[in-house]
């Protein structure tokens, strides 16, 4: 590795192999908890119902006002009963959220300071693509370094992610492996990405910007199709 690189050179590989977990991990949590979030989203498609006809009546309110067009859509984002329907649909989804990212958060936990324990030295997904978890030596990273790595994890997510872009430059180490004194590397003889790695990195990243167009898309539906 050369530490003059503008750029960590195992970049692509350390994001095909989260994704890799990611995938696994989020499945399983979807799972563990559908009895919650199916609860929560089918209250969320009713609060859209609620929303849809509230919109409907203010609307109405709003245009025989005879109000100009700045008049109108004031009153249309100042209506309390808008504003009701809005968060009571907002709090459902929040909270099916909320819940997986719980499970996912756990299951993380254990994935990956299991993985790193192990001969693998590193998660399942790290593991398939060659990389491994070290002390900033490269030798073995110790239980209460990888344990600390798993809690400051947190960290990085909470930075919206400004934590893991951290090891884009060098010294190539998230903020969590600079807390743990810990750092990803590729094994020794590790080859280039393969070809299934790059199709993931590519299908995912299509994925991310396809699902949010796709989500207002429906929404919007919905809100406009009684």
């Amino acid at each position: 590795m050369n530490p003059r690189s503008p750029r960590n050179p195992h970049w692509q590989r350390r994001c095909a192999a989260f994704l890799i977990d990611f995938l696994v991990l989020a499945t399983v949590a979807l799972l563990l908890t559908a009895t919650w979030w199916r609860v929560d989203l089918s209250e969320a498609d009713t609060a859209i119902d609620s929303l849809r006809s509230t919109m409907d009546a203010t609307m109405v309110r709003a245009l025989d006002t005879n109000a100009d067009a700045t008049g109108f859509y004031a009153s249309l984002f100042s209506d309390p009963s808008l504003h009701a329907a809005m968060t009571a649909f907002a709090n459902h989804v929040s909270s099916a959220i909320v819940i997986v990212a719980f499970a996912y958060a756990l299951l993380s936990a254990v994935w990956n300071l299991g993985g790193e324990l192990s001969s693998w030295q590193g998660s399942p997904g790290k593991h398939l693509l060659d990389l491994r978890v070290v002390d900033i030596s490269g030798k073995r990273a110790t239980f209460a370094q990888l344990f600390v790595r798993q809690l400051a994890a947190g960290l990085s997510w909470l930075t919206l992610n400004m934590g893991h872009l951290l090891a884009w430059w060098p010294p190539f180490r998230s903020l969590h492996d600079r807390i743990a004194d810990t750092s990803v590397v590729a094994a020794p003889g590790a080859g280039p990405l393969p070809a299934w790695g790059r199709t993931t990195l590519s299908v995912v990243s299509l994925l991310a910007i396809l699902l949010p167009i796709l989500f207002a898309t429906w929404l919007a539906m919905r809100l406009t199709t009684p």
